[in-house]
Parts: structure tokens; C-alpha cells; sequence
């Protein structure tokens, strides 16, 4: 054995008796593994088991040597890996020899049996093999870095297959099967994800426009916008398509044509694989759409995802834009059992060459002359048209037609491929119809009449394409965009002049110049205390529980407008982005499990203060470097709070979180109940007007768990389901039988005649305007309600304190909740104006314990868990004067 490679050498030492035809082939099924897996070494004895071949293999047939020459049958384009599938001809078979069974496991798949190829009736020559580009002369195949970074990879049933960027054939494994006995397992090649893009030639060009996330590509492109779904339609039209994985058979993609399947239907079957689980319907919203746009010639934009496996290139990025389609076929077809609706689609504009063509490939025809289109044949059963698609024969594609999916009156149970006149047909579009968007999205303008219309308005809010890189880009700034692209450097901004709170909040917006006008409103059991009025302010208190209340500050103009109010702190707050806010991933669906990548909060967030952890992964800041306007606010809702909270529990914020809005940005119901919070919240309401809308969480309203469990040691609330019911199922709890308790509380559920709602109606509707002050508090607000709040104007800044408890804060963040008051005049090295609300220059401390060291006129009062006030310096204040508390704000 001179000159024979290691691997053969050690396959034959390993099994002496093994033929040498034998020992030749499994020697290159070794190479060809550690080519893709790294491995340095395999079991020989384990890969013979693997193939399924016996331990003692000299009783085996000894098959052709793999460099005969074998004329081979075309088997179509592999859906996959875009190569030609070639098998042997039938004249190499010995008459006891089944199909041969090779599969090499798919890079997107697990290992699959693959059952016998059916015999084709028509052969191709040599000659003909070799006009199509593919060899006579079968070698041993080359290992990936050995041939320009090309793999050979058979799917299951596929006897081999012919990369389009390599010359070789993989060799056949050709075992012998007794007819009671099970198929042997194949051998198996596995192909790391990490390769993937070794099987694909390079691409012609680059995508005009791509994206790394699925939120980017939604936020930017007009002509798709759908999060969860394949098909982006509005209005009855389609308007994008992503093509990602396709669990079917049959799709196809070429420079010029894509077939797929309709989405949806999906999930895991019996065999914990994900394919079609359900029947496509005619009627379905989704598939009516797109016949809409055959009929309206409406053109729309595919789109290729990174885990597309019919690409016939390269896919740069995880979403690359194709080009404007047109739908042109819409069928039905059997698909793993299902009625499955597939779609062609044709490009349309042809004489521009596509990004994903393979590099050196032809440029397109731009001959006037169409081919000529595929045989069509209207069925005798059910009159309905349909074109010959594929090679093996008519069939009718009618889904409600008796001979649905059979040919020649037998059901179709061969593999199917596509005629190749069904391929290359093309179509002949008006010229001059235009597609309703740019294909590459335009920057946005200012207004040339007026620049504010634009600075906050929903489009500055929504990404853009880098017109450097083409990278969609999600704003995730206040002041500008930022192209994420490393080295790219692009930023663009539309100029944000600073607003006056008129400007953003409506033209039916009437300023009060007395005490406002209240809209607040209420649902039993909600109850109402007797207003209060303390200066331009009118003060609304409303009990959602006992022990647990919202009390909703009215400002009035006189309020905003004086030194140090609303209106003052709002256009500070605008002064050069001095918050710095920005848009934070949401910490649900941050990291690689995801799916979809990171997924951006909708509003622009910084912390100040002790860190806050909620649902957003927001930055936190101390107060020491936070811009005067905040300290403003956290000193004028800490005064609010003290005039609220009567029960001795409150105690002082060491947090704040600034929040920006802009036009039709919202939260979403959510609650502030995170085991690190106090049990008081304010808010304070800046620019544009919004509602703010409490109901009960669903748990408490409806009795019942998200696993739908009833918890009988929950409290009833008042005004929740089956409030009287509950409470008397309840009493019986200990008194009967567990499982007579489970059938009567089964019982109370499954009444029909009762319906229970899944979520509890909104309880209190507070409208808030500029200025308006909200303080929640109550041991039990947040674990029993929940809030959103959905601005209505252009822009909107919402600040909010908490307490957060020290001793669950890591020691190290405890200085961010200290701040110093600005230095007074008299201590100070240029002129200042007087400020009557912190003369002293001593630092405002908060301490584990929850004290806060509070600067006041004449001095510092240090207040406890207890509110109890204690003189830290000598006190000048008299009982005749205004209390301590009331002199803290800076405009209240």
C-alpha cells in the first residue's frame, strides 16, 4: 500500500478485512469529516457502524471504483445548498442493488433516513451531463480548503449532489439491504452553522439596504413592518415578504424568480421537528392579499434573511433587501400532509442585474422577447386552470377539486421537481408602473415652512438607512442617529429648536388661568375625597383600596409660568440634550435566545440616582452629575409626596427616571412594584398632554394565575369578577373536602353563561397636562394595579422619583442617591440671584435607612422612617411660620 494516504492506511489497519474499494471510500468520508469538523482524528470502526455497514464488510459487493466514469441523471437544483443533484444511472446497478442511500447531515436539520430514489424514465448522456456543467469523470472529491472553500452535502434522499461552486461529486455509499430488515442508517458528514457560508458562492454584489436586527428593518423600511410575522400587508396588499427558513419542499430562488410557501401553520410535529402543522385556507387574510396584488399588478419588496437556505449566495447580513417582486402564481400543493398555498414571484425589473447573482455569472436578457410560458390545462372536475409546475406531470392545484394533487388519477408519491418552462417564464409589466416606495428609504427633511412640524413628529422617531453603509439604524438617541456600524461614523440629526409647551400641546389645549378644569374619571369602587386647593393648584385624591390612593396635583398657568416652574423647567430640560436620554434595550429580550435581536425600548430613558432595575436595562446616574433642571423636579415631588402622604410610611426619594416621549410614543400597562421600591411614586408631567389609565391586574381581577390556577389565599378586591362568588367559595376553603373545593371552583369557571374577561376595565382615567403632579402610594398599588400612560401631543418628558432600598443596592451605587444643593450667593465667586429654597452649601445625604438631610431656609432638617424632624443645625423656624415642608419646592 506505497503512496496510499494516512487515512487509508489507517482505515485498513484498523479492519484487515475490509475490500479496498472499501477502505478507499470510508478513507474519504474520513477526510471529508474533519474537513468540516475540526477533528483531527474519527473512529473508523464508528463510522463503519454509522454507515451501516457490518463489522466483517468482505461479504459486502464490491462497488465500481469512485473514479469510473458514471453516467449520471439530473435531479434539479437542491432546495438547500443551491447545487445540482445528480445521481448514477440506472445502467451501474447491479438488478439485486436497491437506490443507493447516502445523507450527510444539513447544517439547518438533524440526521434523516433517506428512503430509495425512484428510477427517472429518461437518462441524461455523457455528452448531455457534461453540456450542463456536470462531470463525467467522478474523482475523489477535495476537502473544503483544498477547493476554494466549496462542500459537497447531500440532503436526505438525494443520492449526491453537485456543489455549483466545485467540480466534484461526494463518492456513493452503495449497501446492500435485506427486504426484513430496517434501512441502514447513512453516513453522515456534518456541517457546522460556522461553514454555512462555504457552501454558497460569493455574491455579484451588496444589498442596497440591510439590517443586523429585526426591529431596525421594522422601524425603518415603510414597505415592511412586520415584527412576528413573514408578510408585512396593510389594506388588503402585501407589501414586504421575508423569506427566512422555509419548512417545506419545493422552494425555490434564482436571480430572477422566488418560490415559497405562504407563512404560518407552523410548529413542532410528532417528531419534534418544526414544518406545517395545519391547512392552509384559501380565505385567509394573508394569502387573499396577495392575490390582491396579482390583481392590482401592486409590486413589494422581499427580503432574504440570513437563515434562507435557497439563496443561491452568500447572505451578507441577517436581513438583506432583494428588489421590487411582482406575485404572479398562487397554487395549492400537499406539503407533509398539509394543504399548503405556495407563491411565485417575479422580479421586476430584469434588466438589472441582482446583488445575490453568482459572481461571473451572465448579465440578464434584456431581449423584448418573452419565453414561452408553461403548458396549462383546465381540470375536467372542477374547470379551474392550472399550469403544469412540475417535470413529472398535470396536476391539478385546485385544493376542493376531488383529484386534488394526483396525476394521472394517483396521488403523488414521487419526488417532485419544477418544469423548467414554469421557471422561465417572465412577464411583460407596464412600463410605467413605479413601486409606492423608495426601495432605499430618504432622510428626513425639516419642513421648509416650519422645522418643528418634523423635529419630534413620529418619523424622526423611526430608524433610517445609513446612505454610507445601507445599514438600517434605530434612533437610539434623542439628539440624533448613530450608525452602529463599526468604523461607518455616520450621525445625522434634524435640528430640535426648543418648544414652548404651547407648541407641542395641541391647538385644543386652553391654558388655565384659575384652578383647572378636572377630566379625571372614575368606576366603582373606586371613591373620591373632597378636593383641596393650596394656591393655583387643585388636588383630586382617589381611593382604588383601602389603604392604597392616587392623588392627581391640577396645575394652573399661574402655577407653570412662575420663576422655577413647568414651563421654565421644560425648556431646560431641551437645552443641548442635557439628560443625555436614550433608547434601552428591553431586558426580556436582550442575548443571543432571543430570536429576533435586541429589542429597543419605545421611549429615551436615563436614571438618576440609586439604580432602578425595571423591565428597560436603563443607564443610572448619580445625582451629583445630574443637570440642575432634575434636581429642580426631585425637590418639587418630594414636597408633592409630603403633602399626600399621611400614614408615617413615606420616605424620601433617592431616584429618579427621566423618560422622553416623542409624537405617539406610549408605556404600555406595567406596574412599579420591583421588590426594591418604597411604596410612594410621583411623576411629574412635562410638554405634550396624556392620559393616564389604572385597572387591576388581571390575578387579582379575574382570581386566576397565567397557568389559570385559582389561589383561594388571594384577596377578593372589591369591584373584581365574580367578586361575591369568590368570597363565598372562599369561606368554604378548610371547611369541605380539597377535591369538592376543586370541583366547585372548576364549577364557578366553567359556567357558559358566565364570561370572564381576561383583563379588569380601567378603574381611573386621569388626564394630565403640562405641569400636573401624580403621587401613587400605598403598600399594595403596585402589587394589586397597574398603570399606562399614552402621550397625545408632539413631545413629552415624564420625571419620576422613587425610593429604592439601600441594603438591595450594591454598596458601591449608594453615592449616586447623594446630591449637593448649588452653592448660595454669599458663597459664591460671581453674582447669583437670591435662591430662597437652599441658602446652605451642605450636602443633601440620604443614608441607609432611608433619612434624608433635606436643605430648607434658615438650616437642614433631617427627617426619619418615621417623618419625625430632628435639628441638625440650630433652627430659626417658629410655630408661626410655614412648616418646613411646604418651603421645599422649588415652584409649588
Amino acid at each position: 500500500m506505497t503512496g496510499l494516504s494516512r487515512d487509508t492506511l489507517d482505515v485498513a489497519a484498523t479492519i484487515p478485512e475490509m475490500p479496498a474499494a472499501d477502505v478507499e471510500a470510508t478513507a474519504i468520508v474520513r477526510r471529508s469529516s474533519r474537513a468540516h469538523t475540526g477533528r483531527s482524528s474519527l473512529n473508523v470502526e464508528e463510522m463503519v457502524r454509522t454507515a451501516g455497514a457490518p463489522e466483517n464488510m468482505a461479504t459486502k459487493r464490491k462497488r465500481a471504483p469512485v473514479s469510473k466514469k458514471i453516467p449520471v441523471k439530473l435531479r434539479g437544483i437542491s432546495k438547500k445548498s443551491g447545487a445540482i443533484q445528480t445521481r448514477p444511472s440506472d445502467a451501474m446497478k447491479d438488478e439485486d442493488e436497491e437506490s443507493p442511500a447516502v445523507g450527510i447531515k444539513h447544517m439547518n436539520g438533524p440526521v434523516r433516513s433517506t428512503a430509495p430514489a425512484k428510477r427517472r424514465k429518461v437518462s441524461a448522456t455523457a455528452e448531455e451531463a457534461s453540456g450542463s456543467g456536470i462531470p463525467t469523470d467522478v474523482d475523489e472529491p477535495k476537502a473544503p480548503h483544498d477547493a476554494d472553500n466549496s462542500a459537497t452535502v447531500n440532503k436526505p434522499g438525494q443520492r449526491s449532489v453537485l456543489s455549483s461552486s466545485s467540480n466534484n461529486v461526494a463518492p456513493l455509499s452503495v449497501v446492500k439491504r435485506r427486504a426484513t430488515k430496517k434501512p441502514a442508517v447513512p453516513a453522515t458528514i456534518p456541517v457546522p452553522d460556522s461553514v454555512a457560508s462555504l457552501l454558497r458562492p460569493k455574491s455579484y454584489g451588496a444589498p442596497l439596504v440591510w439590517a443586523e436586527g429585526r426591529q431596525a428593518l421594522c422601524e425603518t423600511l415603510p414597505y415592511y413592518r412586520a415584527y412576528n410575522s413573514g408578510a408585512h400587508t396593510s389594506g388588503g396588499l402585501a407589501h414586504g415578504f421575508l423569506l427566512s427558513s422555509d419548512h417545506t419542499e419545493r422552494s425555490f430562488m434564482d436571480e430572477e424568480v422566488v418560490i415559497t410557501r405562504a407563512g404560518g401553520h407552523c410548529g413542532r410535529n410528532e417528531t419534534g421537528e418544526m414544518g406545517q402543522i395545519t391547512d392552509h385556507s384559501a380565505d385567509e387574510a394573508r394569502i387573499m392579499s396577495f392575490r390582491n396584488n396579482m390583481s392590482y399588478q401592486f409590486p413589494l419588496v422581499l427580503i432574504v434573511g440570513k437563515q434562507n437556505t435557497d439563496c443561491p449566495t452568500e447572505i451578507p447580513h441577517e436581513f438583506c433587501v432583494m428588489d421590487w417582486f411582482q406575485v404572479t402564481d398562487i397554487w395549492a400543493e400537499m406539503n407533509q400532509g398539509k394543504v399548503c398555498f405556495k407563491f411565485r414571484f417575479e422580479k421586476l425589473y430584469r434588466t438589472k442585474k441582482s446583488w445575490w447573482a453568482v459572481e461571473g455569472s451572465p448579465n440578464p436578457d434584456d431581449s423584448s422577447i418573452l419565453p414561452q410560458r408553461a403548458f396549462r390545462k383546465v381540470c375536467m372536475d372542477c374547470l379551474f386552470p392550472s399550469t403544469q409546475i412540475f417535470d413529472q406531470g398535470w396536476i391539478c392545484l385546485n385544493e376542493q377539486c376531488p383529484v386534488f394533487w394526483q396525476i394521472n388519477g394517483n396521488d403523488v408519491d414521487v419526488k417532485l421537481t419544477y418544469n423548467s418552462d414554469f421557471l422561465k417564464e417572465r412577464t411583460a409589466w407596464p412600463k410605467d408602473i413605479k413601486p409606492p416606495y423608495d426601495l432605499v428609504p430618504q432622510l428626513p427633511q425639516p419642513s421648509a415652512v416650519n422645522e418643528t412640524s418634523i423635529a419630534y413628529d413620529r418619523v424622526c422617531w423611526k430608524g433610517i438607512v445609513c446612505p454610507q453603509c445601507g445599514r438600517c439604524t434605530s434612533r437610539r438617541h434623542w439628539d440624533a442617529w448613530r450608525c452602529e456600524t463599526e468604523g461607518c461614523g455616520f450621525i445625522y440629526a434634524v435640528p430640535q429648536p426648543i418648544l414652548s409647551p404651547r407648541a407641542v400641546m395641541g391647538g385644543h389645549e386652553v391654558p388655565f388661568t384659575g384652578h383647572a378644569v378636572p377630566r379625571d374619571q372614575m368606576v366603582s369602587p373606586v371613591i373620591m375625597q373632597a378636593p383641596r386647593f393650596d394656591g393655583g393648584w387643585r388636588i383630586h385624591t382617589y381611593e382604588l383600596c383601602p389603604g392604597n390612593t392616587v392623588t392627581h396635583f391640577h396645575a394652573s398657568e399661574s402655577v407653570n409660568g412662575m420663576e422655577g416652574g413647568a414651563n421654565g423647567l421644560f425648556k431646560a430640560l431641551q437645552q443641548d440634550n442635557c439628560m443625555g436620554l436614550q433608547r434601552f434595550p428591553m431586558k426580556m429580550h436582550t442575548g443571543k435566545n432571543s430570536g429576533k435581536g435586541e429589542v429597543l425600548a419605545q421611549h429615551f430613558a436615563l436614571n438618576y440616582g440609586m439604580p432602578y432595575k425595571y423591565v428597560v436595562a436603563v443607564d443610572s446616574k448619580g445625582f451629583n452629575e445630574a443637570p440642575a433642571p432634575i434636581i429642580d423636579a426631585l425637590k418639587s415631588l418630594e414636597w408633592a409626596a409630603r403633602q399626600s402622604v399621611h400614614d408615617n410610611t413615606f420616605k424620601s426619594f433617592n431616584e429618579l427616571l427621566a423618560v422622553g416621549y416623542f409624537e405617539d410614543g406610549k408605556m404600555g400597562f406595567h406596574d412599579d412594584g420591583e421588590k426594591e421600591l418604597g411604596p410612594t411614586v410621583a411623576t411629574l408631567s412635562l410638554g405634550a398632554s396624556a392620559t393616564m389609565s389604572l385597572r387591576m391586574k388581571s390575578r387579582y381581577f379575574t382570581g386566576l394565575t397565567k397557568n389559570g390556577n385559582y389561589d383561594q389565599t388571594e384577596p377578593v378586591l372589591p369591584g373584581s369578577c365574580l367578586e361575591a362568588e369568590r368570597k363565598a367559595l372562599n369561606r368554604k376553603w378548610g371547611r369541605v373536602p380539597e377535591a369538592k373545593f376543586s370541583e366547585m371552583q372548576k364549577a364557578l369557571y366553567s359556567n357558559k353563561q358566565r364570561r370572564v374577561p381576561r383583563n379588569g376595565p380601567v378603574l381611573l382615567t386621569l388626564h394630565l397636562a403640562h405641569g400636573d403632579v401624580v403621587i401613587m402610594h400605598g403598600k399594595d398599588m403596585q402589587k394589586y394595579f397597574e398603570h399606562q400612560v399614552a402621550p397625545s401631543g408632539k413631545m413629552r418628558f415624564a420625571l419620576t422619583c422613587r425610593f429604592v432600598k439601600p441594603e438591595l443596592v450594591d454598596p458601591a451605587h449608594h453615592w449616586k442617591g447623594v446630591y449637593s444643593p448649588p452653592v448660595a450667593a454669599e458663597d459664591a465667586q460671581i453674582p447669583a440671584l437670591e435662591d430662597k429654597t437652599a441658602p446652605a452649601s451642605k450636602a443633601t445625604t440620604v443614608s441607609d435607612t432611608g433619612n434624608v438631610s433635606v436643605p430648607v431656609a434658615e438650616g437642614i432638617v433631617e427627617t426619619g422612617p418615621d417623618n419625625t424632624a430632628a435639628s441638625a443645625v440650630e433652627q430659626t423656624t417658629t410655630p408661626s411660620q410655614t412648616p418646613p415642608e411646604t418651603q421645599f419646592p422649588v415652584f409649588f
